[in-house]
């Protein structure tokens, strides 16, 4: 089930899972790579995660906003 945490927390548990992709806007990233190139504050940011399906913000009021990444399995 999904679940409240940060950003840079859950692309630390995507990363250390089998490989997937993130996609989002027309861009497509690997966990690993979004941990090393976003700045710190948004790693902080508060999301709703919920694995195997998407990364999802989270307003200062606790509800959930637009879908920030989509986790797809990565092409063979």
């Amino acid at each position: 089930m999904g679940r409240y945490t940060s950003l840079k927390d859950a692309l630390g548990e995507i990363a250390a899972g089998p490989e997937v992709r993130l996609q989002s806007g027309g861009g497509d990233w690997g966990a690993g790579d979004l941990l090393r190139s976003l700045p710190e504050a948004k790693l902080e940011r508060r999301v709703h995660f919920m694995p195997g399906f998407y990364i999802a913000a989270v307003s200062d009021s606790g509800c959930l906003g637009e879908v920030l990444y989509r986790i797809k399995r990565k092409s063979a």
